[in-house]
């Protein structure tokens, strides 16, 4: 998908972040995240008619097993060295996801690639990320929410590009209501970077996109 494009612009961000000299020194705020709709939307989702399913729509469900994963994998990282509530909330809503992906997963009989340890990954390439994604996430609370925007932009990107491919209304609708997640876990980190002094600007979803889904509330 997008993650070799996105661990260049990471590379770029860590020197620019560095180099920025920022600070966690403002104070955490609480932003909650109101998952509970998402959540029964996604385990309320129609299991219609099993449709014979493309390549595409096979490994697209594979992949965003693991790629939900990294999302609730790295926050819950996150979460344990700052203990900032929003990294805390958002894994939730990412462990949500990726259980509405295994209800695919097992509807469709599908091999689940899931690896029940935080930052490990079937996928290379997304180990490989998360790696990178650390690191840079480590730097401090500032570097860290960078992190979740960039995961939740890959995350809206890779998903419409699936949804784009599927003629299969279940999974269709499944990714809908993931990307409507994870939009708002954007506009949370988002918002969370303004009150902190940073104008957080899109690293790989068009401009217009990104400040449609921004101002969107």
């Amino acid at each position: 998908m997008k993650t070799q494009h996105l661990l260049f612009k990471i590379a770029i961000l860590a020197i620019v972040l560095m180099l920025s000299a920022c600070t966690d020194s403002q104070k955490d705020e609480d932003l909650s995240i109101s998952d509970k709709t998402e959540e029964e939307s996604l385990k309320t989702g129609a299991l219609l008619e099993i449709l014979a399913l493309t390549e595409i729509d096979s490994t697209g469900l594979i992949f965003m097993r693991e790629e939900e994963k990294l999302a609730r994998d790295a926050y819950l990282v996150l979460y344990a060295k700052y203990e900032h509530q929003v990294f805390n909330n958002i894994s939730q809503s990412e462990q949500v996801h990726t259980d509405a992906i295994l209800r695919l997963l097992n509807y469709y009989d599908l091999r689940d690639p899931f690896i029940d340890i935080i930052g490990e990954f079937e996928d290379p390439a997304l180990a490989s990320l998360f790696d990178d994604l650390m690191i840079l996430g480590d730097n401090n609370l500032d570097s860290a929410l960078v992190v979740g925007a960039l995961i939740e932009e890959t995350d809206i990107e890779d998903i419409a590009i699936l949804m784009e491919a599927s003629d299969v209304p279940n999974i269709v609708q499944v990714y809908e209501n993931l990307i409507s997640g994870s939009e708002n876990h954007l506009r949370a980190f988002v918002s969370d970077l303004n009150k902190r002094g940073i104008d957080y600007q899109p690293r790989i979803l068009p401009v217009d996109q990104f400040n449609d889904i921004i101002n969107n509330q």
